[in-house]
């Protein structure tokens, strides 16, 4: 991860340079993980809150309990 946002609003480009990976992924994780959005431009471009994204990848899993 490179160094956190200091914008409390993040798209999805911005939250993909910030975790270094592609915008796909951030798109995917919105689609089929969860990735919270906070809302959308009138373009359809979602909006991220910097908040929500690191509680959300700090979120249990079931492999977290797997002994």
């Amino acid at each position: 991860m490179t160094r956190p946002p200091t914008a409390a609003v993040l798209e999805p480009h911005e939250v993909a340079a910030w975790l270094d990976t592609s915008v796909a992924w951030v798109m995917r994780a919105i689609a089929e993980e969860g990735l919270p959005v906070l809302g959308r431009r009138g373009d359809g471009t979602p909006l991220l809150a910097a908040d929500e994204v690191r509680a959300w990848l700090r979120r249990p899993t079931l492999d977290d309990d797997a002994t």
